[in-house]
């Protein structure tokens, strides 16, 4: 039985790699997206804040929360792969951190979304307060009997 533990060592460890894998790609995702909004808030003049960037270590923290209870869950489940492996004999089934996969898929879809989304959003909040400013001043213009040339 020992054997057969040491013969599943390769594939577990490989498993390890993956799931590591994945934790930087996920902040890979976060790091464009903060690179993004900071090239935007760039180009459209704003100042970069620190509020800003404590709210990205934030969400980097919260991902990384659930990516951890993901692979806590695939850690239990690759041992009873090993377990069916090695006390059944069954090594067609795969050692393969599925959960920790799934949850870095949809993070990183997240940050895609927030990538592409940001601009419009801030761009629509942006034209919607110009289009305020414009109503009440007219607004202020109609009241006090005031006609533009």
């Amino acid at each position: 039985m020992i054997d057969t533990i040491k013969e599943q060592m390769p594939q577990l460890m490989l498993a390890l790699a993956f799931t590591v894998g994945e934790y930087v790609l996920v902040l890979c995702a976060v790091v464009a997206d903060l690179a993004s909004g900071l090239r935007k808030a760039r180009r459209r003049g704003e100042a970069r804040r620190s509020k800003a960037l404590r709210r990205t270590v934030e969400k980097l923290a919260t991902y990384y929360n659930v990516l951890a209870a993901l692979t806590v869950i695939d850690a239990m489940q690759m041992a009873a792969v090993v377990y069916v492996r090695v006390a059944c004999g069954y090594a067609a089934v795969p050692l393969l951190p599925v959960l920790t996969l799934v949850g870095a898929i949809g993070i990183a879809i997240i940050e895609m979304k927030s990538i592409y989304e940001k601009a419009e959003e801030k761009e629509q909040r942006n034209f919607d307060e110009a289009a305020s400013t414009i109503a009440s001043l007219l607004k202020m213009l109609k009241e006090n009997n005031i006609k533009l040339p």
